[in-house]
């Protein structure tokens, strides 16, 4: 299981840090790497040119699916990859299936989605302490007295 879940990771990983990597190639040799699909809606293609046109959210989703990316290739790093993807594979996978109409890209979009939530639930003990915050896990020797 270990292997697999390694394996899943990496691939994960090395996707993401691809995406990010490749932005920031294309960024200097002054091309667009990303761009509206011509298969796309209206929509999806008004949204994507309004994020390249602002000039800030691309280099975010780029910076954070490289550090993503990056994290997730280090087992001992890989929750913390886990918690700066979350965010952006959820609006990926609402993206794709709220504004296009096209089933190749709800089954991308779930298949990233599902993909973490399988990463997550393999590196589920790592999360356990965010959900006990605030529970008293101290001894009867070392608490305080009234």
């Amino acid at each position: 299981m270990n292997r697999l879940s390694a394996l899943a990771r990496w691939i994960f990983g090395l996707f993401y840090a691809f995406i990010g990597a490749t932005w920031f190639a294309y960024r200097f040799m002054g091309k667009s790497a990303f761009g509206p699909n011509p298969d796309e809606t209206a929509a999806a293609k008004a949204l994507a040119a309004a994020f390249a046109e602002s000039g800030f959210i691309d280099p975010v989703i780029v910076l954070t699916c490289l550090l993503g990316g990056l994290l997730l290739l280090v087992r001992r790093t890989a929750p913390l990859a886990i918690c700066v993807l979350a965010p952006l594979v959820t609006i990926i996978f609402l993206f794709h299936v709220c504004l296009n109409d096209r089933w190749f890209y709800w089954i991308w979009g779930s298949l990233q989605l599902a993909w973490l939530l399988m990463l997550s639930w393999l590196h589920r003990a790592s999360f356990r302490p965010l959900w006990q915050h605030g529970a008293d896990r101290t001894g009867p020797a070392t608490r305080r007295r009234p």
